[in-house]
């Protein structure tokens, strides 16, 4: 059986405030660490036919990762990028264009849980999802 390789790039906007990432492929974790920087995260996926999900959990941010204006405006904020999401080099950013994924949080604790759209920038815990299924090249066809 060959596999497929799973790639992303994250990065964050501070480098000294930082917030956590953990990354699972169907509940079974594949990373986990703070993000101090820009970092290639990969790993294999068998091609075997299957429903897939990569879970992106963001996790640590609290209020000093938030600094307010005398208004109460957010004038800076810790936000995670994940860029470059890829399938065997294959780049699906046209894919998740059209189809965003999910990303579920309560705006850390701030508001009622919702069910928004990642577009690459997460400034919240919470979680993005990215479903899928292989064998990938069907799935990529199926999605172009």
């Amino acid at each position: 059986m060959n596999n497929v390789k799973f790639s992303c790039l994250v990065d964050t906007n501070d480098q000294t405030n930082t917030i956590g990432l953990d990354i699972f492929l169907n509940n079974d974790k594949q990373f986990s660490e703070n993000i101090t920087g820009e970092k290639v995260i990969s790993f294999n996926i068998p091609n075997e036919n299957k429903e897939w999900t990569i879970t992106f959990k963001i996790y640590g941010k609290n209020s000093s990762h938030t600094t307010l204006d005398n208004n109460g405006n957010i004038i800076k904020s810790t936000e995670l990028s994940i860029t470059n999401i890829s399938f065997d080099e294959f780049d699906i950013s046209n894919i998740i264009a059209i189809r965003p994924l999910t990303y579920l949080h309560n705006f850390n604790g701030n508001g009622e849980e919702i069910n928004d759209k990642f577009f690459g920038i997460a400034g919240c815990n919470g979680t993005i999802e990215l479903n899928f299924r292989t064998p990938i090249h069907i799935w990529l066809l199926e999605n172009m």
